[in-house]
């Protein structure tokens, strides 16, 4: 009885240490971090390109899941300003459009991302690693701007998006890595900056054909969970 009891016990504590150690090693799989970049808006003040000049400051922060040594997927969250004028660009229509704009947003995405080199930690010689990543995904992002049309309300909460990026992680240590990152949002939507086609106006403001874009740049830092070594039985 009391032999019966003892394996019982026995069985109990090895299950209990077997899923301990089971977490431990899914553990060295996640990673956190923070980052902070700037954001930058393109769309119909511009033409369209992609302006140094309208760059505003963001940050994020992530949740990372390295399934392999090459592939990982990471849920983030990113904030910030976007904002452009016409009175920067001497064209015909923004001369006649004269629009300003200066808005915040935030989004959370989902991305599945390829390191084109090997990135784990195995031992102390990889220390320093350098590896260039591809990521994209899915995301929903929430915006508002300073411009009032009442004309013309629009739904600016958890529209859809797609992020395509990519960047290079340097790993410090077994924990610590730092990343850059530029990822180009595609929205669908014309509304960020606030331009509209005005009913019963014949000019038109707005290229119906072309939607807005946004995109975030910057550096994060990293902290992976590094999992303690159970002896095997």
């Amino acid at each position: 009885m009391i032999l019966h009891i003892a394996k019982k016990i026995g069985k109990s504590v090895f299950s209990i240490f077997f899923i301990y150690c089971s977490f431990q090693s899914f553990a060295q799989k996640q990673e956190i971090g923070i980052g902070m970049g700037l954001s930058v808006y393109s769309g119909e003040i511009g033409s369209q390109r992609l302006d140094v000049r309208n760059f505003r400051p963001a940050g994020q922060a992530y949740y990372r899941i390295n399934f392999s040594d090459v592939v990982s997927m990471r849920v983030a969250g990113s904030l910030g300003i976007l904002s452009a004028s016409d009175k920067n660009y001497h064209t015909p229509m923004a001369n006649a459009r004269q629009q300003t704009f200066t808005g915040n947003f935030n989004d959370v995405n989902i991305m599945l991302e390829y390191n084109f080199l090997n990135f784990s930690y195995k031992n102390e010689q990889d220390c320093g690693k350098l590896a260039p990543y591809f990521a994209a995904g899915l995301g929903f992002f929430s915006f508002s701007n300073n411009v009032v049309n009442l004309n013309n309300q629009t739904n600016t909460t958890f529209l859809p998006m797609i992020p395509i990026g990519g960047g290079f992680k340097y790993r410090v240590n077994a924990h610590w890595s730092i990343n850059y990152q530029f990822v180009a949002n595609k929205t669908f939507t014309t509304s960020i900056d606030g331009i509209y086609n005005s009913p019963g106006f014949q000019k038109s403001w707005v290229d119906s054909q072309s939607t807005e874009w946004y995109y975030y740049t910057g550096l994060s830092v990293g902290y992976t969970f590094w999992k303690v070594h159970c002896p095997k039985r």
